[in-house]
């Protein structure tokens, strides 16, 4: 059991207990059910709206009647992402939790320790897991992966609290004190299907790296699986005869995608293989150490087949957008040491004789390097003669000099692990920006235990620091 050396068995158990009940982005009718019976079976007040959030409110306890209220909050949905081979279906299935090293881990999926950690926490704080506090206001929101949907949705004018903890942070050594806005942005064009007989039909993948979060981990050099396969079909497509027939990479927007493959027809495999085995070498050459399992590989899938392949014209669009668009960190913060200011990630590429889309997502806390970076798109776009999309669009959220909540997290802070936790903002959005847009007096932080590699299969929580956060949190809500 999880729970086995672990002070708050209460807490795990809610942990498990979600991690079993299946919550992707848009899906998140369970988890909203199951939150809303709790509720009832605790006869507290919550209200669910239309895109599953929960507002589920506890009043002071006695004796606590005059502290000031506070919000705690954290999102339902999970990204969901699955090792190669894995067989796991995210709709149907929980997830299979099991303990490491003192690492919580799930056997071959993401963990969603982000952010089941917030919802964990704030269920057993209304369900007693803090001694004595004032009112409490705990809100769950939906589809947070996939652009921050249901935070966005939310009617604030339910919200009395003026004190907030996001736990959508993975590091219990820092108070998060603001963070950067982005948006997605999705290029796509037709393609034209050309049938042709293919004397070789061949399949080349990328796989093997790291990946991880698109804003977290975008300043850490982590190859990008679908920029990698671009290098490789621009030279694919000027040394041989290839023809492409579908290209498939990525699957979410803000993860840095560790997977890529493209299937081609060509009549000379072994000029081919050549191609791809020089490129395979090029492309070691200053990777970082956790890309070190890069594979590059070119396998005969077929011979003498007849298939739809995507006309050469387009392809080389195609090409031209994963090889040439600028992708990763484009410039630091220049008042905060060691925090990316401004990044795009390129999340997704799809094609085949149907037509091809790629999928962008950029990030600042300046709107002009948001606005900038759609310019740039569309201008690419207009080059392409293709269509974009931008959608999304999340704002920051500004440090504030002034916060008595984060002078009492400090000090609980050093009540449980000794020292100071570092005050920093993120490269990454948190749903703090658009709450601190609808609720301008809020004070807010954002912090949570250690989790690393998050939005991959190595996802991992330290089961220590869980409850060290905890602890924290309890004694913040009680003082």
């Amino acid at each position: 059991m999880l729970s086995n050396g672990f002070a708050y068995e209460g807490l795990m158990k809610y942990f498990e207990e979600i991690s079993a009940i299946p919550r992707a982005s848009y899906h998140e009718e369970r988890i909203a059910d199951y939150l809303c019976d709790f509720a009832k079976k605790r006869s507290l007040e919550y209200y669910r709206d239309s895109t599953n959030n929960v507002l589920i409110n506890a009043p002071a306890t006695a004796g606590y009647e005059d502290r000031p209220a506070i919000l705690l909050q954290g999102h339902t949905d999970m990204v969901c992402e699955k090792n190669e081979g894995v067989e796991h279906d995210f709709d149907t299935e929980g997830l299979d939790l099991y303990e490491e090293d003192g690492w919580i881990r799930a056997r071959g999926t993401t963990l969603g320790a982000d952010n089941g950690v917030a919802v964990a926490v704030m269920l057993y704080v209304l369900d007693g897991g803090v001694d004595g506090h004032g009112p409490v206001q705990c809100l769950f929101t939906a589809s947070e992966e996939v652009g921050l949907d249901g935070v966005k949705a939310f009617d604030y004018s339910r919200v009395y609290a003026r004190r907030m903890i996001n736990m959508d942070s993975a590091d219990e050594r820092q108070i998060i004190a603001g963070c950067a806005g982005g948006q997605r942005s999705s290029v796509t064009f037709p393609a034209v299907g050309e049938s042709l007989l293919a004397e070789s039909l061949a399949k080349i993948t990328v796989k093997g790296l790291a990946g991880g979060h698109s804003g977290e981990d975008i300043n850490k050099g982590r190859a990008n699986a679908n920029k990698l396969m671009g290098r490789i079909l621009h030279r694919v497509l000027a040394d041989t005869d290839a023809r492409l027939v579908s290209v498939r990479g990525g699957t979410k927007d803000n993860a840095i995608p560790r997977e890529c493959e493209a299937v081609v027809a060509v009549s000379d495999l072994e000029a081919l293989k050549g191609v791809v085995d020089r490129e395979r070498d090029v492309l070691r050459c200053g990777l970082c150490a956790e890309d070190k399992g890069l594979s590059v590989e070119c396998a005969l899938v077929g011979t003498g087949q007849s298939v739809t392949a995507v006309d050469r014209e387009t392809a080389k669009k195609l090409v031209f957008l994963m090889h040439c668009v600028s992708n990763g960190v484009f410039e630091m913060n220049r008042n905060v040491e060691g925090i990316v200011e401004w990044s795009r990630n390129l999340g997704i590429v799809s094609c085949d004789a149907e037509g091809c889309k790629a999928v962008f997502s950029a990030r600042s806390s300046f709107e002009s390097r948001i606005d900038a970076s759609e310019a740039e798109l569309d201008a690419y776009a207009d080059i392409l003669g293709a269509s974009v999309r931008h959608y999304n669009r999340y704002p920051g959220w500004n440090f504030a000099e002034v916060s008595p909540l984060r002078d009492a997290y400090v000090k609980a802070y050093g009540d449980v692990c000794g020292g100071e936790p570092e005050i920093t903002v993120i490269h990454a959005g948190l749903e703090c920006g658009f709450i601190s847009e609808a609720v301008p007096d809020m004070d807010i932080i954002s912090c949570g235990p250690v989790i690393l590699d998050l939005h991959s299969p190595d996802e991992r929580m330290n089961k220590a620091s869980f409850e060290r956060f905890y602890t924290i949190i309890k004694n913040v809500i009680q003082a």
